[in-house]
């Protein structure tokens, strides 16, 4: 089953600023200036949308966005974002079973993987992994562990939280950055929020 936030669509915004202050937001938008002019974009599990704002801001125009969300409740508050003069493409469905037959240059993903198992993670990164361009640039942002015990207990209530919501059903953090290695992609930049908590990567992927 995939993550799915239905039921907590209408805080999920807010509990994020209550925790997070704007941690995550910031998180999402450190690296979006190097999105490049006219860019086809790929942007999964996009939540409330506040990403497309946050793009518009930097590109009013001349973007062609394709915006994936599972959760209907979620994709409703996306389509009210103001995305300027950007082409945006809503599809409400689950990416393990999205058919997509363009390729991108840029494909964002924020809190999307810590959803997943690892072993939900190696079905579905293949298929997101050949959508994307060679030498295109994969933005993905999420929570790491570093150690300290505030961060696991963080983590474990989080999840607690969202699987009595039914819209997770892990307990864990996937190994989403052995993937990235095993499909051979060049971590080029990073940045960690949160006193590390949060980590935003950017990921270039082979020519080959």
């Amino acid at each position: 089953m995939s993550a799915n936030y239905d039921n907590a669509s209408w805080f999920y915004e807010r509990l994020s600023k209550l925790v997070f202050g704007n941690a995550q937001v910031n998180a999402q938008e450190y690296f979006l200036n190097l999105i490049p002019p006219r860019a086809r974009i790929l942007i999964i599990g996009g939540g409330t949308g506040q990403i497309l704002e946050s793009i518009a801001k930097l590109y009013p125009s001349g973007l062609h966005i394709t915006y994936v969300e599972i959760s209907a409740n979620m994709m409703a508050l996306s389509r009210k974002r103001d995305v300027a003069q950007n082409e945006v493409i809503y599809i409400t469905e689950d990416i393990a079973q999205l058919s997509l037959t363009q390729e991108f240059d840029v494909i964002i993903t924020a809190f999307l993987f810590d959803n997943f198992s690892t072993q939900e993670i190696y079905k579905i990164f293949p298929k997101i992994h050949q959508k994307l361009v060679p030498n295109g640039l994969w933005l993905n942002t999420d929570f790491q562990l570093t150690g300290p015990i505030w961060q696991k207990v963080m983590l474990k209530s989080m999840y607690y939280f969202f699987r009595i919501l039914k819209a997770v059903e892990v307990a864990r953090l996937p190994e989403t950055e052995q993937a990235f290695t095993d499909y051979h992609y060049q971590l080029t930049a990073k940045k960690t929020f949160y006193r590390k908590f949060i980590i935003t990567k950017v990921y270039k992927k082979s020519h080959t």
